[in-house]
């Protein structure tokens, strides 16, 4: 049985996505300490380019390869500006599970908005506490 005290908190931050492009879903993988269970603490992006979506959001889902939003599924919103974060503030029903059993390969999923016009880039990352 784990203790919840004294997590190790780590932050994994990916390198900058188009939101905005057409190039399709790009995907992560976190890896925890061996034996370590996970909470999922928060998923964000830092924004750098002002978001503009049309028929669906740039979105960072949280999970596994078999089911991809598993933990968090953060939607990001049309209109956000440049130097602001996006999070689990922001949308606040984006952790979906934040217990993440041990040994657990994460996989986190990037996906661009689609429509006419899209702009938004950001640096994403998840924040996961780890007990032993």
């Amino acid at each position: 049985m784990p203790t919840y005290d004294n997590p190790r908190t780590c932050c994994y931050s990916f390198p900058l996505m188009d939101f905005g492009a057409a190039a399709g879903a790009t995907y992560y993988a976190i890896q925890g300490p061996p034996g370590h269970v996970g909470r999922v603490v928060d998923v964000g992006v830092s924004i750098q380019e002002a978001t503009v979506f049309a028929s669906t959001l740039g979105i960072v889902e949280v999970g596994t390869a078999a089911d991809p939003d598993a933990y968090a599924k953060l939607n990001i919103a049309t209109g956000q500006a440049v130097k602001t974060m996006f999070n689990t503030v922001d949308d606040t029903d984006a952790i979906i599970s934040a217990d993440v059993p041990a040994d657990t390969d994460i996989v986190v999923k990037l996906t661009e908005g689609t429509g006419a016009g899209l702009t938004g880039q950001g640096v994403p990352f998840v924040i996961i506490d780890w007990f032993k």
